[in-house]
């Protein structure tokens, strides 16, 4: 079966979609613009600081009221000690954190008040100028919330009175930090606005929900939809427009000064999607249903083109050549020079036999010449193709390249070897593996090298060893720790020659276990 290209598949996808009438629009209600708090389905939720007076009773008579959210923090802790401070500035710091501990205690049997009630709860922090982690640890320290809670910055106005935006970037970044997601943004129309023309330099704030605070009845063409499509909430009434004489909406329990929000949602809505935990999408994001949503009958006919011409410019399958599937996958091997790998060289120098990638070329080539070499049997002729390009690479090698990767590979093994009489302490040493007699085994090609340089390792005066080499050789050899540095001389030729041996069975068991 011919493939589709993932061109074809994308239109087959989207002139379906439009044959059976699919428009996947954003889920979630439509924020209106004009007093929609008059909407008696809209939720309502109550914001308040320490010195709003609340009687619960009165408050939650009202069923649309679904949420309340305190004040917690503001701005940086008090400081924490009082001591060393005199006169007005020792009163000064005990009151603050008087006020700190009542403010603290009052925000807790609200929140125990709130949750008995059966309301949403969350709480905010009002930025001031500061360190903005310090801020928002203390808002964390203070509030305590909980997975089910919301958790808002209110940056009242853009100006060098409260936190600035760059500031709020980092504190909305270390709050992710300490509770593993984002805060809600409250703000006002002017800052919103400005965070929204902005968007790429503040590209965390322009993605927080934002939670509106603007005090008109409609806000039609004034909400910038560009960057959030509704808000989570909307703050329309509150001491500047709510007195005795008027008021957008009143709360029973409490003086005209609250502050009420209403919601795009209805009560069951808004306990989904509280507290708000999501970030908003991208600006740039493209919404797929909107595309397929504004497609035109023109935009359908050239699909249906599209997808004609695709099907009928489908380029014919190729036959497979016999052991063409060795050079479909890798391409030919002329037209890559040879790689050694040096990890390989030193393993073949430890155990005496060339590397793996020779011996596997060797085999192959001797499976072309004869099937029956290895015990192999071929099933097709692209096994012999594969063979002939194996025998290929191993003629590519240059005999003198490989042995003089082989040869670089034995000197670093001999100026590594140099450094083992730091190992060795005593006159008799214990082979690391007492089951292998080395004396009754044949020395390997390691062996002979460091065997043959014995008398040029006996005079060497080799630098201090680590204390952990040192504790390792004690293990090994069962000897003292000795000294740091080895002494020329020390150690004769024949117990030097025994060591080694011991090392370079230590050696190729190391080189075995990296294969």
């Amino acid at each position: 079966m011919t493939t589709m290209t993932a061109a074809l598949a994308a239109a087959m996808k989207l002139a379906c979609a439009i044959a059976a009438g699919t428009v996947l629009l954003a889920s979630g209600a439509r924020a209106d613009w004009k007093a929609p708090w008059k909407d008696e389905t809209r939720a309502l939720v109550i914001d308040a600081y320490e010195f709003n007076p609340i009687d619960w009773e009165k408050m939650t008579g009202d069923d649309r009221i679904a949420g309340f959210i305190n004040k917690a923090s503001d701005g940086l802790p008090p400081d924490w000690r009082c001591g060393k401070l005199t006169g007005d500035d020792e009163k000064l710091c005990k009151n603050r954190w008087w006020k700190y501990e009542v403010t603290k205690e009052l925000y807790m049997t609200r929140r125990a008040m709130a949750k008995m009630k059966g309301l949403l709860w969350g709480a905010y922090h009002l930025g001031r100028p500061g360190n903005p982690r310090e801020q928002a640890d203390h808002f964390i320290d203070f509030a305590e919330p909980g997975p089910d809670e919301l958790i808002a910055l209110d940056i009242e106005d853009n100006t060098s009175e409260w936190m600035s935006l760059a500031d709020a970037e980092i504190f909305a970044d270390q709050i992710k930090i300490r509770t593993g997601r984002y805060p809600v943004l409250y703000t006002n129309g002017s800052t919103a606005q400005f965070v929204s023309d902005n968007a790429e330099t503040y590209p965390l704030l322009s993605r927080l929900p934002l939670w509106y605070a603007r005090y008109r009845d409609d806000i039609t063409g004034k909400f910038p939809t560009e960057t959030w499509p509704s808000y989570a909430l909307w703050q329309f009434s509150s001491m500047h427009n709510c007195n005795a004489r008027s008021c957008p909406y009143r709360v029973a329990g409490a003086k005209t000064d609250i502050d009420v929000n209403v919601s795009p949602l209805t009560v069951a809505e808004l306990r989904q999607e509280w507290p708000f935990r999501e970030l908003l999408p991208r600006r740039d994001a493209v919404d797929p249903g909107a595309l397929i949503a504004s497609v035109s009958d023109g935009a359908k006919q050239a699909v249906a083109e599209v997808v004609q011409v695709a099907e009928t410019e489908q380029p014919a399958p190729v036959a497979a050549e016999p052991g063409g599937s060795l050079v479909a996958a890798y391409g030919p091997t002329e037209a890559e020079a040879p790689r050694i790998d040096p990890l390989e060289l030193l393993t073949a120098a430890a155990h005496e036999k060339p590397p793996a990638s020779i011996e596997a070329a060797k085999v192959a080539a001797l499976d072309a010449r004869d099937p029956t070499a290895t015990g192999s049997v071929r099933a097709d002729n692209g096994a012999n193709a594969a063979a002939k390009q194996a025998t290929a690479a191993f003629h590519a090698i240059e005999p003198a390249i490989f042995a003089q990767s082989y040869a670089a590979a034995l000197k670093g093994l001999a100026l590594a070897a140099t450094q083992v009489p730091l190992l060795a302490r005593g006159e008799s040493a214990v082979p690391a593996h007492p089951q292998r007699e080395t004396s009754l085994q044949p020395r390997s090609r390691l062996s002979e090298i460091l065997a043959a340089k014995g008398d040029a390792l006996a005079d060497v005066q080799g630098p201090a060893a680590p204390a952990d080499i040192l504790s390792e050789a004690r293990a090994v050899f069962g000897q003292s720790r000795g000294g740091r540095i080895l002494r020329a001389g020390a150690p004769s030729r024949g117990t030097l020659t025994a060591e080694l041996e011991a090392a370079d069975a230590r050696v190729s068991d190391a080189f075995a276990a990296t294969r």
